[in-house]
């Protein structure tokens, strides 16, 4: 009886709870409404909970009275009463302190509150649909302290990235690149990552950050993450086809004097003559030598340009289950570029994928693989700018190319039969692939090893038609491979331990990467026709064949460690070490330890500050740390023999002769660099603010010093570890929430940096020169000691001569005309040469940055963001005969104001004639301000309502964009676009030779048109 009653209680109360619980359903959106898929819903103080699926849809069983939980991340958790309801849809608001928390650090991740590094970082929402093949272009004035210039416009083509100013003259300025977690190295190929597969960028600056990459980390590192699907609601993947078409054309078109004006100025220049007092004049009688009525025109700039287009289609797979997530992407990139004959064709698949095998074990791989081809441009646009006069016809008479300058009669290459048959292409093919297992050892210990691998090679197809108007002795063919492979293997093992009040964090590993290089290289000239091109170099003359092979090895093998202590969230410091080895320094010289400390308080988290109504984030940093830089080719430390052929017995044989001279005692640059920062957050984070003071100091710098006398050696340098130079400045984000209602919001990003470079020692010289334009006027950049690395020299230009007096005042009779140019003489020689040059500037800008403003009105966002540089000067290599007149080469429209007796004789342009033939130095002429402010990105989006039309059953979103870029630019400079690196994207002194500007592939502006789709 007693046991029936039991029976019978225990179903009544199991009936009573049945009763209690009810199942409830909702949707979960954000405060624009859209779908928030993979939130966590919790029925609170219990193990009950379930995840969002991917429309923002939950379901889950829960009693009256009850509490549910909903989480996410970067959203702010919301607690919700249960009552007799069945429905229960959220709302949840995005935590502006919580945005953009978790940051990608070297070998780990951390939160930007717990971090004591400066670190720049730039994600996706920035990167994705902007119209360009590499990611660097996209970066421009997004990130604090990092300087992007695009070295010019060509489909493909790179930019130079200085990060805190150049840290070397002889080494490696560029940054080191980091593809998830695989150290890619300076010298990585950004146009095989596809922009939209990126999750965000990081830059690190700072010692702390950078030290852990110890030798390599002196120029800055540059961290790429890749997306894959963690996040996504678990079992149904996401589907997103995002396709845009660009339409493009040149922006800012180089001006060039033509026509009937270039005919006038020839004229006249050669009806210049000394005259009876050497003073010069103008005789009108002479002969002209262009005939006015009889001189064809042609505008060789519009002739070459086309309209450009891109076209851009991605496709791409998420998804997330329990136990492993995936993101899976297809790339096809298309672009013909401004300049007829030019363009990029690209493919890219990416495949990332984590998967957790038990509760201690997962594992995981990214892999990436892109095949391109990119046109080279087939026409040397500068060579137009300054050289294809506007009087040479494009064909003869008979239908052939032209092929010589009208005046000089000289050869000269045909811009039209260049586009034609000139071939010249690069074929490239690139794997990345980086895979890892990570096994929980123990409670808070965790042991993690990858093995990475990427193959580069490289093909590019050369031939010179025998019918072009240039080549005399038949066709030319030429083929470059170059087969390189690097292999890392890193192994570290992470310790985590939180505490009520303490924190610590530990990494611990050794790394090993090896990195190989192969090239050959074969060529023929003479071909007798032009039938297979390139495809068979056995066709050329046997006597002008040449072939050629290179191999290069380096290994570099490391020790690292960091560790992360935190004090009730408040007090923080941070200790790393590397210890690096190389193979490129001689014994005794391979290894080094890079150390680096770093502290931050975060004084919010003071009693003092925790009930603050205004402030709610408050933290003072600052770091102190040594980084090292082994930019040196490899085996510099060993004599090396050059081949050559002499004759022996009446007959050529090879031979061998000594080539570079080893580098003794060769060791580390080592970079020493102080940061202090504080960053601010008020009015519930609606204003935040980040600065920064850094000075940094290299040492031991690699300089290739000249050899005394004749060693019997190629070269005619050494490298050798003598001076330094010094890098300071501020940076400064500020980020605003101005405006936010309901429907309207309005956003601004701000960064501003300014960097001061100087040349503290050059091995007791005073200064080095770097280059000279390849025109009459000397060199033109040097380093200077005091100075900033590098600097523009030349004379101070004083206008023209208005008088006899002033010539003889100057003791330049006989060798200046009036009306001819005038420079200071600032020894008094009468003489203008290099002791009278003086310093007229550094292509380095005062400050740069960039400004983005995001309105958004129900589905609508306006993006308007601008990047700017000022301070800057460039050298303009044109100028030199552009502005002269000098030799039969094109002339810039200013001579229209130039000096003409009776007529214009106040004019400071020299007249046309007199400098034809003179020695005109490099001077301030040369020199032209750099400064501008671009309108780099113009976009509307358009979210798609899905609601109407039934749209909802076919996508679960759907985006419209329409973007402009480069649609304005505000400057001065009077050569095209400022945005100009003839020289700094080389190596050795070329590295830092920047600001140099001769006609450059030029810039585009476009408009896209684009649709996003997801299933």
């Amino acid at each position: 009886m007693k046991l029936k009653r039991l029976l019978l209680l225990l179903l009544f109360g199991s009936m009573v709870s049945l009763q209690a619980q009810q199942n409830l359903t909702g949707t979960i959106t954000d405060e624009s409404g859209q779908p928030l898929p993979g939130v966590n819903v919790l029925v609170k103080g219990t193990t009950v909970g379930t995840v969002a699926d991917f429309d923002g849809n939950y379901s889950i069983e829960a009693s009256e009275g009850a509490t549910l939980e909903f989480s996410y991340l970067g959203f702010v958790a919301k607690s919700v009463q249960v009552g007799n309801e069945t429905t229960i849809n959220t709302v949840l608001q995005e935590d502006v302190a919580l945005l953009d928390e978790v940051v990608v650090i070297g070998y780990g991740t951390s939160t930007k509150k717990d971090l004591v590094s400066s670190v720049s970082s730039v994600k996706s929402d920035v990167l994705e649909n902007q119209p360009v093949a590499r990611v660097d272009q996209a970066l421009q004035g997004r990130a604090t302290g990092v300087e992007v210039t695009s070295n010019n416009g060509t489909p493909g083509s790179g930019s130079t990235i200085r990060i805190r100013g150049n840290s070397s003259i002889n080494g490696n300025n560029d940054p080191l690149y980091v593809i998830d977690g695989f150290i890619a190295g300076t010298g990585f190929n950004l146009n095989t990552i596809n922009v939209n597969d990126i999750a965000s960028i990081e830059i690190l600056k700072d010692a702390t950050a950078l030290s852990i990459y110890g030798t390599r980390g002196a120029s800055g590192v540059i961290l790429i993450t890749t997306k894959n699907g963690k996040g996504m609601a678990p079992g149904k993947p996401k589907v997103t086809i995002n396709h845009y078409q660009s339409m493009q054309e040149t922006a800012n078109r180089i001006d060039i004097l033509g026509g009937q004006d270039f005919v006038d100025y020839k004229n006249e220049s050669y009806q210049f003559v000394p005259g009876p007092d050497g003073f010069g004049f103008t005789d009108t009688t002479l002969p002209l030598v262009l005939d006015p009525d009889n001189t064809t025109t042609t505008d060789w700039l519009d002739l070459v340009e086309q309209p450009g287009s891109i076209s851009n289609t991605d496709v791409s797979v998420t998804g997330n289950s329990e136990n492993a997530n995936y993101f899976i992407s297809g790339n096809y990139f298309s672009q013909n570029g401004v300049l007829r004959g030019s363009g990029l064709d690209r493919v890219n698949f990416r495949t990332n994928l984590d998967v957790r095998v038990s509760d201690r074990f997962k594992t995981g791989i990214r892999a990436n693989i892109t095949h391109y081809k990119i046109e080279n441009n087939k026409v040397n646009y500068g060579n137009i700018v300054s050289s294809v006069l506007p009087t040479r016809p494009v064909y003869l008479e008979d239908g052939s190319f032209s092929f010589e300058n009208p005046i000089s009669a000289g050869l000269e290459r045909n811009p039209e039969a260049d586009i034609q048959l000139r071939v010249d292409h690069d074929l490239v093919t690139q794997i990345i692939t980086n895979a890892y297992v990570e096994y929980e050892l123990a409670k808070n210990l965790s042991f993690k090893s990858t093995f990475g691998a990427q193959l580069n090679y490289t093909k590019q197809n050369n031939y010179l038609p025998g019918i072009l108007p240039e080549r005399v002795n038949g066709g030319y063919g030429r083929i470059n491979t170059n087969f390189s492979k690097s292999i890392l293997n890193e192994n570290t093992l992470n310790y985590d331990l939180d505490l009520e009040d303490h924190s610590i964090k530990v990494l611990g590993g050794f790394t090993w990467q090896k990195d190989n290089n192969e090239s050959t290289f074969s060529e023929a000239d003479q071909f007798p026709n032009d039938v297979v091109l390139f495809n068979n170099l056995a066709l050329g003359d046997a006597s002008t064949a040449v072939v050629g092979s290179g191999y290069s090895q380096r290994t570099l093998s490391s020790f690292l460690g960091r560790v992360n202590y935190g004090y009730k969230s408040k007090y923080l410091l941070t200790l790393v070490g590397r210890y690096d080895g190389s193979s490129v320094f001689e014994t005794g010289n391979k290894y080094a330890f890079f150390p680096s400390i770093g502290a931050a308080w975060n004084v919010d988290e003071e009693s003092f500050m925790v009930d603050s109504e205004v402030i709610d984030r408050f933290k003072l940093r600052g770091s102190y740390g040594i980084v090292g830089e082994q930019g040196v080719v490899a085996y510099n430390s060993l004599a090396t023999y050059n081949n050559t052929t002499t004759v022996f017995n009446g007959s050529l044989v090879n031979g061998v002769v000594v080539g570079d001279v080893p580098s003794s005692g060769l060791s580390w640059e080592t970079t020493k660099q102080l940061d202090l920062g504080i960053e601010l957050g008020f009015l519930n984070n609606r204003i935040s603010f980040e600065a920064d003071y850094y000075k940094k100091t290299t040492e031991d710098l690699l300089l290739a010093v000249a050899l005394s006398g004749q060693v019997g050696a190629n070269s005619t340098t050494q490298l050798q570890n003598l001076g330094s130079v010094r890098n300071s400045g501020f940076e400064i984000g500020l980020n605003t929430v101005n405006v936010e209602t309901d429907n309207f919001s309005w956003e601004t990003n701000l960064s501003v940096s300014s960097n001061k470079s100087e040349i503290l020692e050059l091995d007791g010289q005073e200064y080095i020169s770097l280059q000279s334009t390849g025109n009459q006027g000397g060199n033109s950049a040097r380093l200077i000691v005091g100075e900033a690395l590098p600097t523009f020299v030349g004379a101070t230009y004083l206008g023209t001569y208005k008088s006899a007096d002033e010539i003889i005042a100057d003791g330049r009779e006989g060798r200046s005309f009036i009306g001819g140019p005038r420079y200071e003489d600032l020894n008094g020689d009468s003489n203008i040469n290099d002791e009278d040059f003086v310093v007229l500037g550094s292509p380095i800008p005062d400050f740069y940055g960039g400004i983005r403003n995001t309105f958004k009105y129900k589905d609508l966002t306006l993006d308007m963001f601008f990047h700017g540089s000022y301070g800057a000067e460039i050298y303009n290599v044109r100028t030199q005969t552009a502005y002269f007149g000098r030799g039969e080469q094109n002339v810039d429209p200013i001579v229209l104001d130039r000096w003409i007796a009776g007529v214009n004789e106040t004019s400071d342009i020299p007249r046309a004639g007199p400098s034809n033939s003179l020695f005109n130095p490099n001077s301030s002429l040369n020199i032209e301000d750099g400064s501008y402010l671009r309108l780099k990105t113009l976009s509307l989006n358009y979210n798609v309502p899905l609601e109407s039309g039934g749209l909802s059953d076919v996508f679960s979103s759907l985006n419209v964009y329409v973007t402009g870029t480069n649609l304005l630019l505000f400057t001065d400079f009077t050569l095209g676009d400022p945005e100009v690196n003839n020289f700094s994207d080389g190596s050795g002194l070329n590295s830092v030779s920047q600001g140099f500007a001769s006609g450059q592939y030029p810039y585009a502006k476009s408009i896209t048109l684009g649709v996003k789709v997801e299933f």
